[in-house]
């Protein structure tokens, strides 16, 4: 039984696995709890007291009733030692003397989180500051199967249940197991805490949350009623982002990237390999007796580096932990760990290598020659005569922002590349022009072998936008692409997107028709008001186009954002050396709001068909505003614009064919909300799948 003899008790929780008596508290242990184990040398015994001093670690000191009744443990901090006698100093108060005469020392216990050391000892001399002790014999060794602990300091716990707080002090913990002492002084009663129900328990270093998330009550210390405690994280796994049918591919990379991050509880700096690595996050491993993370927990700093180099530097969370049974006899805990950010350099890193393990021929953001690129443009026939005339006049200035897109690799674009032996076969790129959409353009493929290399960055920018678009850094909620009609390709993939997902919230397709600015008509009729939008304009353009589409042009283009993202994003092109500059203006006529105009102007080149560089129009009152009015209007903008001619993109078409304008072309803007990926991809697939099986079939016919 146990009896403290009123000397009290300052033991620490001890790692499962350690055997205990029935009626012994927490953190106490006797020498006959470690029975079987191999005998150690006194060498190796100092070899182990000098190794816990030099960390400032602790051992137990065992005293025992002499009538053989009773016993307790005291912890104590050791100084260096021969192995054969040992100098300890008590971590809290010492036996009280008058108290003593009943017990006897009786032992040692040492604990280094694997294995149990326990050594028959005497008092040589003891006062309220330490113990002398002498070490006659050799002691034993038990391994333990159970998880090493590790000490904290700094960590502030809170503790609720049923609406109640309670706070204090996380003391140690492992994988399964988290030591809490509550404060002293005011506070609900302890007593209030019910350990048959779970309790939430919250972690904190210097103000910033660590670990949230349910616990099970493993112990309460009997010495100090509800002060000391152990918890138990309840769950094995969390789902930190919405599930997905299309998951991130996870990838074996050779050499295995280190992964490094400094423990948040323990402060110690951990060095793991990474069993597999994806956009969303890394796997690791450690060894079952020092698994030391659990479901829920944030790393402030982790870094991914391969072969030297950083590949990932963000905060991340362990998702879950898996314990497997190796061929070579031991365990190892699993841990998935799911980045919580990236910035944009490190997603480009990141996705470069993990793509290129897919697919060698496949690049993200790769090193290009300029001369190569243009050949590839000219001879894949993405600059046919015409385009080519419409920017001949302009080629050098075209030629230096391709110089800053493709070589200098800015955040705000991302271009992806299928090459074999030198050269390119497959090109695409994206563009973030909008806070939080991003532009795709400029899909090309050679027609000189390499069928699927189009099909392939295609499908290699779907995978970057799966494994990022999550990622607040990424300002990702949509994908967004102008296309011709006429245009097979795209309009049989992006427009059966839109078709298949059904829903013009997950995405939708807007025909605008396209024109040069023409000279404005002579003897144009007057009486309008053009002027910088207002919030109430926005807001009837809003209900105007609900009414009219439904679908997601204004969320993309965030037209009726109001937060300021705008403007930190024209920033974030100047800080690239680039230029992007957007107002809205509207247009009244006869007091009533006719038509909502956007001015966007970028570098020459920047997009081909220069649709980063163009006037928006979107006409709500058709009968109110003429075309004379409108090209008026248009024409008072005009100076925005070094091309005298910018162009003109009307919304809806039909507005142009209602006044006999002619239309130089059309063009459908694709817009896909990220949210709705999975059903992208499905829609994708099931395109190839059925043009597959068409050609199938027309080969059969022709047999």
């Amino acid at each position: 039984m146990h009896d403290d003899g009123g000397l009290g008790s300052s033991a620490p929780f001890l790692p499962p696995g350690l055997p205990a008596k029935p009626a012994v508290q927490v953190g106490a242990a006797s020498t006959e709890d470690l029975r079987g184990g191999r005998r150690i040398k006194h060498r190796d015994l100092a070899n182990l007291l000098n190794r816990i001093h030099f960390k400032e670690g602790s051992v137990f000191v065992r005293f025992e009733r002499r009538d053989g009744v009773g016993s307790f443990s005291l912890k104590a901090l050791p100084l260096p030692s021969d192995g054969r006698t040992l100098s300890c100093r008590w971590v809290s108060r010492g036996p009280e003397p008058e108290k003593l005469a009943a017990y006897s020392c009786s032992g040692l216990l040492i604990s280094d989180g694997t294995l149990y050391t326990s050594v028959p000892a005497e008092a040589a001399g003891m006062d309220e500051a330490g113990i002398e002790l002498r070490l006659p014999e050799p002691g034993t060794q038990e391994s333990v199967r159970g998880q090493e602990r590790y000490p904290v300091a700094g960590v502030r716990a809170k503790v609720l249940q049923s609406g109640v707080t309670w706070e204090g002090n996380l003391e140690d913990f492992n994988c399964v197991s988290l030591g809490v002492i509550l404060d002293d002084g005011p506070s609900p009663s302890r007593n209030w805490l019910n350990p048959a129900q779970p309790v939430t328990l919250l972690l904190f270093r210097d103000g910033i949350l660590l670990f949230s998330g349910e616990c099970s009550f493993l112990a309460r210390d009997r010495g100090a009623p509800g002060k000391r405690m152990a918890l138990s994280p309840s769950r094995t796994n969390i789902q930190r982002f919405p599930p997905r049918e299309h998951r991130s591919h996870r990838r074996e990379l050779s050499p295995q990237p280190v992964v490094r991050f400094t423990h948040p509880l323990s402060g110690r700096t951990a060095f793991l390999r990474a069993e597999n690595v994806s956009g969303m996050g890394v796997c690791v491993e450690e060894f079952f007796e020092q698994s030391s993370l659990f479901p829920g927990l944030i790393l402030e700093d982790l870094t991914v580096e391969l072969a030297g180099s950083v590949l990932a530097a963000c905060r991340a969370q362990v998702l879950y932990v898996n314990v497997l049974e190796k061929p070579e006899g031991r365990r190892t805990s699993r841990y998935g760990l799911a980045f919580l950010d990236l910035d944009a350099r490190d997603q480009v890193r990141l996705s470069s290598a993990v793509h290129s393990s897919i697919d060698g021929r496949l690049s993200v953001c790769g090193r290009v020659e300029m001369e190569e690129l243009w050949q590839f443009f000219f001879d894949s026939g993405f600059l046919y005569p015409s385009k080519y005339l419409s920017l001949q006049t302009h080629k050098d200035e075209f030629c230096r922002t391709y110089r800053k897109l493709y070589q200098d690799s800015p955040s705000i674009a991302r271009h992806f590349f299928f090459r074999d032996k030198g050269r390119i076969f497959g090109h695409m790129s994206m563009l973030r022009f909008y806070p939080d959409s991003w532009l795709i353009q400029h899909h090309a493929a050679s027609r000189d072998g390499y069928g699927a290399a189009g099909v392939s960055v295609l499908d290699e920018a779907g995978r970057f936008t799966n494994d990022f678009h999550l990622h607040p850094g990424a300002r990702m909620d949509y994908l967004m692409c102008y296309y011709r009609p006429e245009n097979r390709f795209p309009a049989r993939v992006f427009g059966n997107v839109a078709k298949d997902i059904a829903d013009p919230k997950g995405s939708s397709v807007d025909t605008f028709g396209y024109l040069r600015l023409p000279a404005p008509p002579e003897g144009a009729p007057g009486g309008f008001q053009l002027f910088p939008a207002r919030p109430e304009d926005l807001r009837e353009l809003r209900r105007w186009y609900e009414a009219r589409s439904g679908g997601l042009t204004l969320d993309a283009l965030a037209l009726t954002k109001s937060d300021g993202s705008d403007a930190e994003l024209s920033g974030e092109y100047r800080r690239e050396g680039f230029r992007r500059d957007r107002q809205v203006y509207s247009l009244r006529c006869g007091g009533a709001l006719a038509a909502v105009i956007q001015v966007t102007v970028s570098d020459l080149g920047l997009n081909l068909s220069s649709l980063t560089s163009c006037l928006h129009v979107w006409v709500l009152d058709p009968e109110r505003l003429p075309a004379g009015t409108l090209f008026s209007a248009l024409d008072a903008l005009r100076g925005a614009y070094d091309d005298e001619t910018p162009p003109v993109l009307v919304y809806p078409e039909e507005y142009l064919d209602r006044y006999s304008v002619p239309c130089e072309k059309k063009y459908a803007l694709w817009v896909l909300n990220t949210a709705y990926s999975d059903a992208y991809f499905e829609s994708v697939r099931g395109t190839f799948r059925r043009s597959c099986r068409e050609q199938e079939e027309r080969r059969a016919g022709s047999d």
